[in-house]
């Protein structure tokens, strides 16, 4: 289990960027190999559902895949003691994305725009990369309530004054009716689940995303790596027992539109119910 973003605060949309040492880039645990293994499934059967790329994002796919073949044997010897294997006939992104866990976003300026460029989503967080390519910030997050209103400006000067000296990360999070760790389809219908106080710990999600941005100092893009842990209930209780308190005071301080949008209408009242138990 790691990284409790929730505090017992009303949700709230913000960014909540650190700075971020780059020893600290990529997160290698127990799960590396399931993790991989999957990344390699979904590529081998569903590739042009969590692949996409356009030829502007061709130069920083070759700079991440560099970058990585570089930082991993480095700061993770004794898993790579003679250097890292490289499928070469595969696209540098996609290369590069079956060396870690993380998924692997990049994205080229336009003018003033961020566009994404390249992306290999296999963990998505129900939505579809491929609506998403070659679209700039605000297209990207139009689905997003609050996004543009609340934190678009910030996004958009994050993304400009980001230097290659000061990588950031953030943490973001949801609580889903599913550990499944692709999951690009809509929430489910409100009958679809049986769910109350009693089979809670069980039936919830509790879905973290570790995402960094770090700019490429050859091609100026900025990658974006999204690292996605996700844990019942039950066992995010048992390490940190406030959380059952913490998740019902925020998800009841969220907007109907953002309670709409991740799907948590349909838990509100159990999820009340087990929280002030």
């Amino acid at each position: 289990m790691t990284y409790m973003p929730v505090d017992g605060k009303p949700d709230r949309v913000h960014v909540g960027a650190r700075a971020l040492n780059l020893d600290d880039w990529i997160e290698i645990n127990q799960d590396y190999e399931a993790y991989v293994a999957y990344k390699q499934e979904l590529l081998s059967t569903k590739h042009d559902e969590v692949f996409v790329s356009l030829p502007m994002g061709d130069h920083g796919s070759c700079e991440v895949l560099a970058l990585m073949r570089e930082h991993l044997p480095r700061v993770f010897p004794q898993r790579w003691p003679t250097g890292v294997p490289v499928d070469e006939s595969r696209h540098p992104l996609e290369a590069a994305s079956l060396l870690v866990q993380e998924d692997l976003s990049l994205m080229t300026q336009v003018g003033t725009d961020w566009v994404l460029s390249a992306a290999s989503l296999c963990f998505p967080s129900r939505w579809d990369v491929r609506d998403k390519i070659g679209k700039n910030l605000v297209g990207i997050h139009a689905p997003v309530p609050h996004y543009e209103e609340k934190i678009g400006t910030a996004t958009q000067n994050l993304f400009d004054k980001l230097t290659v000296e000061r990588p950031i990360w953030r943490v973001n999070w949801t609580v889903m009716d599913s550990g499944e760790l692709h999951q690009p389809t809509a929430p489910r219908g409100p009958d679809a689940m049986q769910l109350s106080s009693e089979n809670i710990e069980q039936a919830l999600h509790f879905r973290r995303e570790r995402q960094t941005l770090r700019k490429l100092p050859e091609s100026g893009d900025i990658l974006f790596t999204i690292r996605t842990y996700t844990d019942p209930f039950a066992t995010v209780v048992e390490q940190f027992p406030e959380f059952r308190r913490n998740i019902g005071s925020t998800i009841a301080g969220a907007s109907p539109q953002t309670a709409d949008y991740k799907g948590w209408v349909k838990i509100l009242n159990d999820l009340q119910a087990w929280s002030q138990a």
